[in-house]
C-alpha cells in the first residue's frame, strides 16, 4: 500500500512542479542580457535540455561500454534519442526570440530564421484558446506567421497598434503617436 501511495505522491508532485513552473513563466518573462527588448523561451527549457542531455549521456555510457552487446541495441538507441532531445532543447531555446517594437515586431524560429513583420503589412490576426492557453497568430501580407502565448510572451506594442486599428480603421504608421 506505501508503494501505491507514494507512485501517487511523487506524480502529483510532478504535476504541481510544472504547474509552478509555468505559473513562474507567466509573471516573470525571461528577457535577453544582450538586448533587453527581446524575449526569450522560459527558462525551463535549457534546464530541461541539460536535463536531458545529462540522462542521455549517463545512458549512453552505460549501454556502450557494457559487455552485453546484443540486448542492449534499444538501450543504445533511447540514449541517443534523449541526448538528441537534449540537443534540441539547448538549439531551440539559443535560436528562438521576439521583440516587439512600436512599429514592427522581429522574431527568430527554433530553427534560425528572422522574420520581421511590419504591423501596416499585417493581413489577418486572431485570439484563440488552444489546451485551455491563449494563442494569438498573426500574418503578414507576405506571408510570415507568427503564433504566441501572449500570457508568456507580452507583445504589448502589438497589441496597442491592433487596438489603433479598431479604433481609426487604419494600421498606425512608422513613428505615428498611438
Amino acid at each position: 500500500m506505501s508503494a501505491f501511495a507514494l507512485k501517487y505522491a511523487l506524480i502529483a508532485l510532478a504535476i504541481l512542479v510544472v504547474a509552478a513552473g509555468v505559473w513562474w513563466a507567466m509573471k516573470r518573462p525571461n528577457r535577453s542580457k544582450r538586448a533587453p527588448s527581446r524575449m526569450r523561451m522560459p527558462i525551463f527549457v535549457p534546464l530541461a535540455g541539460w536535463l536531458l542531455l545529462a540522462i542521455g549521456f549517463l545512458l549512453a555510457l552505460s549501454a556502450f561500454t557494457s559487455r552485453y552487446t546484443a540486448d542492449l541495441l534499444p538501450m543504445r538507441i533511447a540514449s541517443l534519442a534523449i541526448a538528441a532531445g537534449g540537443v534540441f532543447f539547448l538549439v531551440m531555446y539559443n535560436n528562438w526570440y521576439i521583440d516587439a517594437r512600436s512599429d514592427e515586431v522581429q522574431f527568430r524560429t527554433i530553427l534560425g530564421r528572422e522574420h520581421v513583420i511590419k504591423y501596416v503589412d499585417i493581413v489577418d490576426y486572431r485570439m484563440r484558446e488552444m489546451n485551455g492557453q491563449p494563442n494569438f497568430r498573426v500574418r503578414s501580407a507576405s506571408g510570415v506567421k507568427l503564433s504566441i502565448n501572449p500570457r508568456i510572451f507580452p507583445v504589448e506594442p502589438l497589441f496597442e497598434a491592433i487596438r489603433f486599428r479598431e479604433h481609426t480603421g487604419r494600421w498606425p504608421l512608422v513613428g505615428e503617436r498611438r
